[in-house]
């Protein structure tokens, strides 16, 4: 068995966003802070990583939201290691509420041990396996190596937006924090889906709204302060009840910093839950959805 750590989190009403729904953003603050604290207990306390010069950095993250969570709410979020690579390890999440362990979200990131000087990866300590892993691997817990890259080309008719970077997105390593990227993936995809004809008012005059179901993001390169985004991003499935946007981000000259993509699920907002998507919502999408010989 690999070792497990659980904190527990009480859902502030900052948590929450309008829908009244912990915002998908904070469930990857949690997943972050529980890493740290499950690393601690393991014996690689903030103290150890200064005095060896070395960090982690996330690589990708995938989360699937099973179930909301609302103000109030206490969150038990439990994680453990389940792979050591040469300098890459991926750890998975588990998040229920706590007391009847109702399933909230589940979630991996792939983590990778970095010179700080450098910034470069390097060789995970010799007994991290030992302290994490003391029966070796997980069998059928690699969550993210099963499951395919986002795409990293737009089509042609992709929504683009310039999106500048600001000081207090910035994390203790001047990169962008990893949960900010999914800040600018909603704005992005509200953006688009007003340039659509259908902005967050007339989206609420239909009855709902959409919210994020499941993200997979790759950090390729890290964006830091100063730098403006180009974000393009375009729908390449539209279902009944939900829909798949892909994103991509790319900084001043061109190289790639992000790649995503989202499944956005139709949410009634008198009922708080999910419905199926309004006639008039879906025929708008499935019209200016993107052909593959549209690719660049």
């Amino acid at each position: 068995m690999p070792r497990t750590y659980t904190r527990r989190f009480r859902v502030r009403s900052t948590d929450c966003d309008a829908v009244g729904h912990v915002n998908h953003a904070v469930y990857l603050r949690y997943m972050q802070e529980v890493a740290i604290e499950a690393s601690t207990d393991a014996g690689y306390d903030s103290a150890w990583y200064e005095a060896h010069n070395a960090g982690w950095v996330i690589r990708r993250s995938r989360i699937d939201y099973r179930n909301p969570a609302r103000h109030g709410d206490e969150l038990d979020v439990t994680t453990y290691v389940v792979n050591l690579r040469r300098a890459r390890s991926q750890r998975n999440y588990e998040i229920v509420r706590a007391g009847d362990g109702f399933p909230i979200a589940q979630a991996a990131t792939d983590w990778v041990f970095i010179d700080l000087t450098t910034g470069l990866p390097t060789r995970i300590p010799a007994d991290a396996l030992e302290r994490f892993l003391p029966d070796g691997p997980v069998p059928g817990a690699d969550i993210i190596g099963d499951a395919p890259p986002p795409p990293d080309e737009p089509p042609s008719g992709a929504f683009h937006a310039a999106r500048p970077v600001y000081f207090y997105e910035m994390d203790e390593y001047w990169h962008v924090n990893n949960a900010v990227y999914l800040s600018y993936l909603e704005q992005a995809a509200i953006d688009h889906g007003a340039q659509l004809g259908f902005d967050i008012p007339h989206l609420a005059k239909l009855g709902g709204l959409l919210v994020v179901g499941q993200h997979d993001i790759e950090y390729v390169r890290p964006a830091r302060y100063g730098d403006t985004l180009d974000i393009a991003t375009w729908v390449s499935e539209v279902g009944p009840s939900s829909l798949l946007r892909h994103a991509t981000m790319r900084r001043p000259g061109g190289d790639l910093s992000i790649r995503a993509q989202t499944r956005w699920v139709w949410v009634d907002l008198a009922r708080r839950e999910s419905a199926p998507v309004p006639a008039l919502l879906l025929k708008a999408l499935q019209a200016r959805r993107p052909a593959d010989s549209d690719r660049a």
